[in-house]
């Protein structure tokens, strides 16, 4: 195995204040970057994965590549090479003017490129200088081989519906031509979609270099033990390398995780902690060779549905401080000198989806708790549900919840039990690290 491909520790990138790939490229700031790319080497990371836009560089060609060019100079810098993602499937909204450009929350959202008609017959993805293949082709040019970059994925998700497969399969052999000895790679989100990509499909080019995984949302940390062992098996058997000798494996990369569900305060509050160990065991057990966690920045979920049930994601405010200490020091290894503060921005206020209140230690009522700027929420502001939240608790407290059934446990003090699990939760992260026990380390605030 490529020493290069291993110990791969990174993070999903899209700038605090865009909302898709075309915004991260079209109001590219070189200063933005370069402070978020030192907020990345601050908690230790060396990679981070992000989306490149098709419909930028069709607009812009000249202005896209300048602005890739100033991304991977200033990852280099900082020892950071990027895993850059062609192609995007997930999201619904289709890539319209409006759609690229929107910045208000109930309309910004991820877009898929390249647009769904695009995809459906061959000659609207090869008939034209500005086609999506063609894009493909002159990326294989100017970065593939590039040694500032990690790997180039051709596509996010791409499933196996067709003809978007044909799409993907035709993008995948443009760049291997153009660039045989590039290191490429498959967003899958279960390595068993990766043998649809992989070599036999290619006419005998070489392959995929490193398989791919996606695990978000984990139940908890025994599950997602048990899916990450799976993928491993999955990806040795898709590879014919299955007797088990590290040596011959293919490179497996967990392109993306966020938390658990079962760790409180509330399943759709940023948790990286919840998940960050077993990552991390996964890869000293040689099951992984590289993970990227959702998102370096702040920020409300990219697609539609989990920003609807108010799903938020990241680590960093857009001044370097943490959303949590906790979150940053477990994904760093160590203690850090930053500064905590769990709270949302400012700037969110106005937003109409139903974000997870910002509990920190102190706080009896998560309703108390302030917005950056210290002022409390108003009565007509949409609260967490209270039910949620003591699910959440019980749940974490030991109850055993494999068949759905739920044991509540009285508990009138709810600053105690959160701090409690807090607690709990760090002494876990503590014996899995080797690090002294030291209540300042694992405080957001």
């Amino acid at each position: 195995m490529d020493d290069d491909l291993r110990g791969i520790r990174g993070a999903v990138y899209i700038p605090q204040d865009d909302w898709n790939a075309y915004q991260t490229w079209a109001n590219y700031r070189n200063s933005v970057v370069e402070r978020d790319l030192g907020y990345a080497t601050k908690i230790g990371l060396n990679s981070l994965r992000v989306f490149a836009s098709y419909e930028f560089w069709r607009e812009d060609g000249p202005e896209f590549f300048a602005h890739v060019e100033h991304f991977l100079t200033t990852c280099e810098s900082r020892g950071i090479r990027p895993l850059v993602v062609l192609f995007e499937a997930p999201p619904e909204a289709p890539p319209t003017e409006q759609n690229l450009h929107a910045t208000d929350p109930e309309n910004a959202f991820g877009v898929h490129s390249p647009s769904r008609p695009e995809v459906l017959q061959p000659r609207n993805w090869t008939g034209y200088d500005r086609s999506p293949i063609h894009f493909a082709r002159r990326w294989a040019q100017e970065y593939a081989t590039d040694d500032r970059l990690l790997a180039t994925e051709i596509m996010n998700e791409p499933g196996t519906v067709q003809p978007r497969r044909d799409f993907v399969t035709d993008a995948l052999r443009t760049v291997r031509e153009a660039a045989p000895d590039a290191t490429l790679t498959m967003g899958t989100r279960d390595v068993r979609f990766a043998e649809l990509y992989d070599r036999e499909v290619l006419d005998d080019l070489a392959g995929l270099d490193a398989y791919q995984f996606h695990m978000n949302l984990p139940r908890n940390p025994e599950s997602a033990r048990q899916y990450v062992a799976d993928q491993r098996a999955l990806a040795d058997e898709i590879a014919g390398k299955d007797h088990g000798e590290a040596e011959h494996r293919k490179p497996l990369w967990c392109t993306e995780w966020q938390r658990t569900l079962e760790e409180p305060p509330s399943r759709f509050a940023p948790n990286l902690a919840s998940l960050a160990p077993t990552i991390r065991e996964a890869h000293d057990a040689e099951l992984i060779d590289g993970d990227f966690f959702w998102s370096l920045m702040l920020r409300p979920a990219y697609l539609r549905e989990p920003r609807e049930k108010g799903r938020i994601n990241g680590l960093f405010h857009s001044d370097g401080a943490v959303y949590s200490r906790l979150d940053a020091e477990v994904i760093a290894g160590r203690p850090l000198e930053l500064t905590g503060r769990h709270e949302l921005p400012t700037s969110w206020r106005g937003h109409r989806f139903p974000y997870p209140e910002p509990v920190a230690d102190g706080v009896t009522d998560p309703a108390d708790a302030a917005y950056s700027d210290g002022s409390a929420r108003s009565d007509d502001e949409p609260r967490s549900d209270a039910k949620t939240r003591s699910d959440a608790l019980t749940r974490a407290e030991g109850s055993d919840d494999r068949d759905g059934a739920e044991t509540t446990k009285s508990n009138s003090d709810g600053t105690e039990s959160f701090r409690d699990l807090r607690e709990s939760l760090a002494e876990r992260i503590r014996r899995t690290f080797g690090l002294k026990s030291d209540d300042e380390w694992w405080r957001d605030e």
